[in-house]
């Protein structure tokens, strides 16, 4: 997997939603859905409030390929889930960045959105 310049992770970081776009199988795309988009140094990171269900989340996974849209820029991305040892610092960077909606981060810190944190890789 390709690593992010740390200019490029801090802008991918940076804005409190982006858009995800996953590729389907057939090369096209789906429709963006908005996230919240945490780094952790040159690292970046997103969990499905929905958990595994989510047809964004599953698509992801399927072909591992989408772009995201951080203001008007777009990075074409692979994703793989994160490792578990990876879930406590992608907790505390929800927590730092997104704190004041103190009760959407406390469910993201539920078992189910956990379960659903991938890392995003430049393509």
């Amino acid at each position: 997997m390709n690593s992010w310049r740390p200019q490029d992770a801090r802008a991918v970081t940076v804005p409190e939603e982006v858009q995800v776009v996953i590729r389907r199988r057939d090369g096209s795309l789906r429709r963006p859905t908005t996230i919240w988009i945490v780094g952790d140094g040159d690292r970046v990171f997103v969990r499905s409030t929905n958990g595994r269900t989510a047809d964004w989340f599953r698509g992801a996974l399927a072909t591992g390929t989408g772009r995201i849209v951080a203001r008007s820029t777009t990075h074409d991305v692979e994703f793989t889930e994160a490792d578990d040892g990876d879930l406590a610092r992608v907790d505390a960077a929800y927590r730092a960045k997104y704190g004041r909606y103190a009760s959407i981060v406390d469910h993201l810190e539920e078992d189910g959105p956990r379960a659903a944190t991938l890392e995003i890789h430049p393509a």
